[in-house]
C-alpha cells in the first residue's frame, strides 16, 4: 500500500486526470467495436447461404443434365454432393456466427469489469456495478439496432435465454451464496429469515396477485387471466438485492443486517420459483379456482421445498464422504482432481434437483452450506484455498453475464412496454414489500434477543430489488400477454437497481445505520447467547459433532490462518522444487530413528492418529 501511495503521489497532475478518465474512453471504444463487429457479422450471415452466386455457378441448376435425364444415377450423386456441401457451408457459417456471439459477450464483459473497477476505486455509490453492467448491454444493443436495424437474428441470439440462465449461470451463483455464508449467524437468524422469505413472499405474492387481477377487471390496465396474474405476482415478488449487498460490503454494514438481507433474498428466490411453477402446473387459464387448486398448490410447495432441502443436504454429505474415501486431501498431490470432484458435486446438486422437478436453488444453497462445513475440510490446504477463490470467480463471472444479458434483452422487448401496468406494478411492489417486512419484523422481535431495529426494517424494505430471477421467470410465462409481462418486469428490474440500489448509501446515512462495523466474531457471539439459545446451541453442536466425525477426514492438515503466509510459503516451495532444491527445514537430531520413535510414541499417547505423524 505504501508503494502504491508513493507511486500515485509522484504522478503529474495530468496523469491522475487521464488515469481517472481512461476506463470510460476505453469502455466506449470497446462497446463501439463490438457493436460494429456483430452488426457486420449479422449482415453477412443474413444473406441466403443455400443459394449459389454467379461465381459459384449460379446457372448450374438451369442447365443441369439431370433435367434432361432424370434417371441418371451419376447426376443424382452430384446433386446429393452439392446438397451436402451447401449444408456443410451453412453449418460452418452458423459455427462462425456463434463464435462471434461469444467473442462479443466476452468483450462486453471486459468493458463491464473495467467500468465496475473504476466505480469501486472511486467510491461511486450512486451507480451500482450491476447497473453499470446493464447499461453496457443496453448501449451495445442500441448500437447494433442503429447500425443494422435488420439484425433481428443477432438480437434474438443475445436475448435472455431462461434455459441458459438456469443451467449454466444460476448454479455457481446459488452454490457460492450457501458456501460463503456465515453459518453461525445464518442459523441464529434462521427463524427471522425463514419467516420473511416464506411467509413474506406468500403475502407479497397473494396481495400482488389479487390487485393485478382486480386492476384488469376495473379497466385500469389490460386484463390478465387468473394464472397470468398469479405467475406475474410470483415472479415479481422475487428479490435480488445484488446492488444493495455490494454497497453493504463496501461500507461494512452491520453483519446482522447484511445477513438478514442476504439470507432472505436467497430463500425468497427459491420460494418465488416454487410458487411460480406450482401456479403454472396446477392452473388452467379458464378453469383455475383458488378453492379447488389452492390446496394442491400449497401441497406442491411444501413437498418441493422439503424435498429440495433433503436432496441438497444429502448431496453435500455424499460429496464429503466421496472426498474422505478418496483420501486426496491427506497428501495434496492432486489438488486439481480434488477441485474437480468438489465442483462436480456442487454442480450436480443443482442440475440433479431439476430432474425430479425439485428446486435447484434450495438444493444448491443447502448443499453449499453442507459442503462448506463437512466437505471442504477433506480438501488439502492448497485445494481448499483455491476452491474458495474459484467459487467466487465463477459466481462473479456468472453474475456479470446475467446483468449483461438483461441489458441486451431490454432492446428486444422495449416495444411491448405498458406504462399503466408498469406504474401500477411499481406501486404494488412497494406496498407488498411493506406489508411483509414491517409486520413480520414486529412478530419476529417478540422471539429475538437482538431486535431488528426500526431503521434496519426500513433498509430491509428498501432492499427489495428485482433481478435476473424475475426476468428468467417472466420469459417462461405462457399466453398472449407474455411480451408485455417481460417488458414490464425488465423495467421494474432497471428501476429498482438504479433507484433503490443507487440510493442505498443515502438511506444508510439518513437512517443512521452502523457502517465500518467489525467482522462478525463467532466466539464472542457464542458467549453472549441467552439461556434458551445456549441450550439449543448445545443440542445442535452435539449433532454437528456426530456428523463431523462421520464425514470429515481428521488426517487432512488444516490450512494456516494467515492466507498471505500460506501463498508465500507455497510459492517458495514450488520455486525450490522447480530448481531441484529441497525445502529448508530444521534437521532432527543425529539419532534419527530414536527421535522418530519417541515422537510417534508421544503422539500415540495423546490420541493423535499415526498417519498424521508419519512424515517424521
Amino acid at each position: 500500500d505504501h508503494r502504491i501511495s508513493a507511486a500515485r503521489s509522484s504522478r503529474a497532475p495530468w496523469q491522475g486526470d487521464m488515469a481517472a478518465r481512461r476506463p470510460a474512453w476505453w469502455a466506449v471504444a470497446l462497446v463501439a467495436i463490438a457493436a460494429i463487429t456483430l452488426a457486420r457479422g449479422a449482415s453477412v450471415s443474413s444473406s441466403p447461404t443455400g443459394a449459389p452466386s454467379e461465381g459459384d455457378g449460379g446457372g448450374h441448376d438451369a442447365a443441369h443434365p439431370s433435367q434432361a435425364e432424370p434417371g441418371n444415377e451419376h447426376d443424382k450423386m452430384l446433386e446429393r454432393a452439392q446438397e451436402d456441401a451447401d449444408e456443410d457451408r451453412r453449418e460452418t457459417e452458423r459455427e462462425e456466427h456463434n463464435a462471434l456471439d461469444v467473442a462479443v459477450v466476452i468483450l462486453l464483459l471486459v468493458v463491464a469489469y473495467v467500468i465496475g473497477q473504476w466505480l469501486h476505486a472511486n467510491h461511486v455509490h450512486w451507480l451500482p456495478e450491476s447497473g453499470a453492467t446493464i447499461l453496457v448491454g443496453l448501449l451495445f444493443g442500441l448500437l447494433v439496432h442503429i447500425i443494422d436495424p435488420r439484425a433481428e437474428e443477432t438480437e434474438s441470439k443475445l436475448y435472455f435465454d431462461p434455459e441458459f440462465f438456469n443451467l449454466f449461470l444460476l448454479p455457481p451463483i446459488i452454490f457460492e451464496s450457501g458456501y460463503s455464508i456465515t453459518q453461525f449467524l445464518f442459523f441464529r437468524n434462521i427463524g427471522t429469515i425463514s419467516t420473511l422469505a416464506v411467509t413474506g413472499t406468500l403475502i407479497s405474492t397473494g396481495f400482488t396477485w389479487v390487485m393485478i387481477y382486480s386492476f384488469g377487471q376495473w379497466g385500469w390496465m389490460d386484463p390478465l387471466t387468473g394464472v397470468e396474474a398469479g405467475a406475474f405476482a410470483a415472479l415479481i415478488s422475487a428479490v435480488d438485492p445484488v446492488a444493495t449487498l455490494a454497497t453493504f460490503g463496501n461500507l461494512r454494514v452491520d453483519p446482522k443486517l447484511n445477513n438478514l438481507v442476504f439470507g432472505e433474498s436467497v430463500l425468497n428466490d427459491a420460494v418465488s420459483l416454487i410458487v411460480f411453477r406450482s401456479i403454472l402446473h396446477y392452473g388452467v387459464f379458464e378453469s383455475f379456482s383458488a378453492g379447488i387448486h389452492g390446496p394442491a398448490v400449497i401441497a406442491s410447495f411444501l413437498v418441493t421445498a422439503t424435498g429440495s432441502i433433503i436432496y441438497g443436504v444429502g448431496i453435500g454429505f455424499a460429496g464429503a464422504l466421496l472426498l474422505k474415501a478418496a483420501g486426496l486431501g491427506r497428501h495434496g498431490h492432486l489438488p486439481s482432481v480434488e477441485i474437480a470432484l468438489f465442483w462436480s458435486v456442487s454442480y450436480f446438486s443443482f442440475i440433479g434437483a431439476e430432474v425430479p422437478h425439485l428446486s435447484g436453488i434450495v438444493s444448491s444453497l443447502f448443499c453449499g452450506i453442507a459442503m462448506q462445513r463437512y466437505a471442504a475440510p477433506n480438501l488439502s490446504p492448497r485445494a481448499r484455498v483455491t476452491v474458495d477463490k474459484l467459487l467466487k470467480v465463477l459466481a462473479t463471472y456468472a453474475d456479470t453475464i446475467v446483468f449483461l444479458l438483461v441489458g441486451l434483452a431490454v432492446v428486444v422487448y422495449a416495444g411491448a412496454i405498458d406504462m399503466r401496468m408498469l406504474l401500477l406494478t411499481l406501486v404494488l411492489i412497494l406496498v407488498s414489500r411493506a406489508l411483509n417486512v414491517f409486520p413480520l419484523s414486529v412478530v419476529c422481535n417478540q422471539f429475538r434477543v437482538e431486535k431488528v431495529k426500526p431503521n434496519e426494517q426500513v433498509v430491509m424494505w428498501w432492499s427489495g430489488l428485482r433481478g435476473a430471477i424475475a426476468v428468467a421467470l417472466a420469459v417462461q410465462v405462457p399466453g398472449p400477454m407474455k411480451g408485455r409481462i417481460v417488458a414490464v418486469t425488465m423495467c421494474v428490474v432497471l428501476f429498482t437497481i438504479f433507484v433503490f440500489g443507487g440510493t442505498t448509501k443515502l438511506l444508510l446515512d439518513y437512517m443512521g445505520v452502523q457502517t465500518n462495523a467489525e467482522p462478525y466474531d463467532v466466539k464472542k457471539a457464542e458467549a453472549e447467547l441467552s439461556a434458551n439459545e445456549q441450550a439449543a446451541h448445545r443440542h445442535v453442536r452435539m449433532m454437528d459433532d456426530f456428523v463431523h466425525d462421520l464425514l470429515v477426514d481428521i488426517e487432512v492438515p488444516e490450512p494456516p490462518e494467515d492466507e498471505d503466509e500460506f501463498w508465500t510459503q507455497l510459492h517458495d516451495d514450488e520455486f525450490r522444487r522447480n530448481k531441484g532444491e529441497e525445502r529448508h527445514t530444521r534437521a532432527p537430531p543425529e539419532d534419527d530413528e530414536p527421535f522418530v520413535s519417541r515422537q510417534k510414541e508421544r503422539h500415540v499417547k495423546q490420541g493423535t492418529p499415526i498417519a498424521t505423524v508419519s512424515g517424521f
